[in-house]
């Protein structure tokens, strides 16, 4: 089981249930720290945290779904994530950030304002306090926002699942970006423009932002694959 970089259990809350190894396993995942290609089963994580089995499947179902792990006979095996699996995910997230975005104009009374405004506040004090963690939180609570405010079932819940995978991505590169005031930025624009009610404002700011965090995924994972 203990294959590529390694494998070994963090430290985790003592009621570990399967949501705290779901976190764990992405995030070495993602970090590399788990080599596409090593095989996970069920009984050597249970051992290695010392849990029953039902967390741990749990667990392989949630890395399943999210595209990180393909299940086989004997376990899941890791497929990580490559170039091309970052592009699709942005690929999407666009179109439906479209979607979100040209509902919040449509229909500006339904919007919850405050809880962007909320995320904007909070960026702009982890920005002053130079906390990466808390400013990649805040970022993906304003975009989570921007989603629900969709009111649209299926897109609610593709970023559901995938929303996990984006949170790890975004700690990935807010953790190697040197300046993240252009980030902050992008972000006070895309809800100006969203109060002015302007469809295609609203676009070319999204898309520009996303095409920015995109690239910049991809730089950060080229430096863990080194």
């Amino acid at each position: 089981m203990r294959e590529g970089k390694g494998m070994a259990a963090r430290p985790l809350n003592t009621q570990l249930l399967g949501e705290q190894i779901v976190n764990e396993l992405r995030t070495q995942i993602i970090h590399g720290e788990i080599a596409q290609g090593s095989h996970l089963v069920e009984t050597d994580i249970a051992d290695q945290y010392e849990v029953s089995r039902g967390p741990v499947r749990d667990a392989f179902n949630r890395l399943v779904n999210e595209g990180l792990v393909v299940r086989k006979k004997r376990g899941c095996v890791v497929r990580g994530l490559s170039e091309k699996d970052v592009r699709d995910m942005y690929e999407v997230r666009a179109a439906f950030e479209e979607i979100a975005a040209n509902h919040v104009v449509r229909d500006p009374d339904k919007t919850d304002w405050a809880g962007m405004e909320q995320c904007i506040a909070g960026m702009r004090q982890a920005l002053e306090v130079g906390n990466s963690d808390t400013y990649a939180q805040q970022d993906l609570d304003f975009h989570d926002a921007l989603i629900k405010n969709s009111h649209n079932r299926r897109v609610i819940d593709f970023w559901s699942t995938f929303m996990p995978t984006f949170s790890v991505m975004l700690q990935v590169t807010n953790a190697q970006d040197i300046d993240l005031n252009p980030s902050f930025h992008d972000h006070e624009e895309i809800l100006k423009s969203l109060k002015s009610g302007k469809p295609a404002d609203v676009k070319s700011l999204v898309d520009r932002h996303l095409n920015g965090s995109l690239n910049r995924m991809i730089r950060a994972l080229k430096k863990l694959k080194r």
